[in-house]
């Protein structure tokens, strides 16, 4: 009963508002003001040079702490850039706790805005196409498998980050939820890859080792749990 009132609910909420409605409106307006500001502060040219990393801290460093949100956001939307060299340069800058925390707001606020231009400028024209691959991928599911796999595929650093985030936007998940599993699931490699940065700045092996375990644990707890969803997947 309770998965039906969730998947009813998703395909009220998508059924009413599921082009340019507010939400979006609030995504793409966000997309707009981060490309200016990206102009602005040549944070495009920064990208094709985000593997050096003297320029990268040079960069952020001059920017401000803005530069991570914006780097990220922008790698995320328009790039395929790695995101582990800015977490390291934004943890060597800022320490493991702001560093992280920038890294993690600026993959949530790249993820929010690849997703929601997804759904705006997505959905409706996948949903109301007759291919099978779009069936399946926009047919109703429960809230709760949606945000599990949506969390899992962010604790496997294989998975592709970007494709991710598009890809749910033409699912039946809600924002809210998309953003909670994204937070949830960003959070370990954001501190980790930011401690790994501030750890080799500074020399300190206590940093060093938080580091290490953080991105050793990643890969085999976003296993377990890929597996998990495989059988819960299977039963149902």
């Amino acid at each position: 009963m309770t998965s039906m009132k969730l998947t009813t609910r998703a395909e009220r909420d998508l059924r009413s508002a599921p082009g340019l409605n507010a939400k979006t409106m609030a995504v793409l307006s966000a997309a707009a003001a981060l490309a200016y500001i990206a102009v602005q502060t040549g944070t495009f040219d920064q990208l094709s040079r985000v593997s050096n990393p003297d320029d990268l801290a040079a960069f952020i460093e001059h920017v401000g702490p803005f530069a991570v949100v914006l780097l990220l956001a922008l790698a995320v939307v328009v790039s395929p850039i790695p995101s582990g060299p800015i977490a390291m340069a934004a943890g060597a800058l800022y320490g493991p706790a702001e560093g992280g925390a920038l890294t993690a707001v600026g993959a949530l606020v790249g993820a929010l805005i690849a997703f929601g231009l997804s759904r705006g400028l997505g959905y409706r024209p996948l949903s109301a196409s007759k291919l099978p691959l779009a069936h399946w991928i926009t047919r109703p599911r429960t809230q709760t498998r949606l945000a599990l796999a949506i969390l899992v595929s962010r604790l496997i650093p294989f998975i592709s980050f970007d494709a991710v985030s598009y890809v749910a936007g033409l699912t039946t998940i809600r924002m809210r939820n998309f953003a909670i599993a994204t937070t949830l699931g960003v959070l370990p490699a954001s501190f980790a890859f930011a401690a790994l940065g501030a750890g080799m700045t500074k020399m300190d092996n206590v940093l060093l080792l938080i580091a290490a375990c953080g991105v050793t644990l990643i890969l085999p707890i976003g296993w377990v749990l890929f597996r998990r969803l495989g059988r819960w997947r299977s039963r149902s």
